[in-house]
């Protein structure tokens, strides 16, 4: 195949975890890449090690909570390729304390990473995926079944992709592009290790974030070839089948019918940590630094 007759797939959040893995499974099939992440020396690498397959592979070093950045990866992607096939929303992080010791700084970080960036460099992506009848693809998170400070504002920003994911497929279904929504639930990366970089010397992190255990996590290459299927296959919900899921659903539906349970619940946990003083960590937090994890 001609390298200017395959599909073009931009994918944030390329330089670890499942944005790695996805590349290099995207690459498998013979899709040409753009690939942006913060670590420019990392990403580079990946590209080093892609291009033998026999694909383009651009790597765009650009940090999404720059304001420009939306803009400057889909402008260098659509210079290169000629335009986009694939868009998909995987960079992201989360904070290893609850929402009321989360610095100022470091919650604006992440409303600018995990929900604005994805629905700006849709926004600059539009006009080039209906050009080619191309798929949106984010990356949400099924922590949104079941409200909690587990990860601070985290899980606002996924649901807030969530609802934006569905309202975006209903807005461009007639024009032919394809939105499409992936629930991962765990998975054996880097967020764990690196949430405890975040943690004071000495110290833990929120004990309700510790790693969960092997049963419940998927396999990040696993993972990253559903994803992937998704280009050929669109559909609109994604869920990993790990056991994990599924009673957080269950969980977060029988709370919906009985809000007091979740509250119950869900408070006793948090006070139980205060109490034992696992909670008090935010004067000791660490800046985000190189180590902000993705989903």
């Amino acid at each position: 195949m001609n390298s200017t007759d395959r599909k073009v797939v931009l994918i944030t959040g390329a330089s670890a975890g499942i944005g790695a893995a996805l590349a290099r499974e995207v690459a498998r099939q013979g899709r040409n890449l753009a690939l942006t992440a913060r670590r420019g020396d990392r990403l580079e690498s990946l590209a080093r090690e892609l291009r033998p397959l026999g694909i383009d592979v651009l790597a765009v070093p650009a940090d999404l909570e720059d304001q420009k950045a939306p803009e400057a990866i889909v402008g260098r992607t659509v210079e290169h390729f000629g335009g986009i096939d694939v868009l998909i929303n995987y960079a992201g992080f989360g904070l290893p304390m609850v929402f009321a010791e989360a610095d100022p700084l470091d919650l604006r970080r992440q409303l600018e990473v995990n929900f604005v960036a994805p629905l700006l460099l849709a926004r600059e992506a539009i006009p080039h995926l209906i050009a080619r009848k191309g798929t949106i693809i984010n990356i949400g998170s099924a922590i949104t079944s079941v409200a909690n400070s587990a990860l601070g504002a985290y899980g606002a920003t996924k649901a807030g992709l969530a609802y934006w994911n569905d309202a975006l497929r209903r807005e461009l279904r007639h024009r032919g592009v394809k939105v499409c929504l992936v629930e991962p639930g765990p998975v054996k990366t880097e967020f764990f290790d690196a949430l405890m970089t975040f943690a004071p010397a000495g110290g833990q992190y929120n004990p309700l974030l510790d790693a969960p255990l092997p049963w419940m996590t998927a396999d990040v290459t696993d993972v990253a070839c559903r994803i992937a299927r998704l280009i050929d296959r669109p559909v609109r919900r994604l869920s990993v089948r790990r056991r994990v899921v599924w009673p957080f659903r269950m969980m977060g539906g029988l709370f919906r019918v009985w809000p007091w349970l979740g509250d119950v619940a869900l408070s006793s946990v948090i006070y139980h940590f205060d109490r034992a003083g696992d909670l008090k960590r935010a004067r000791n937090a660490r800046s985000l630094g190189d180590a902000r994890p993705t989903d």
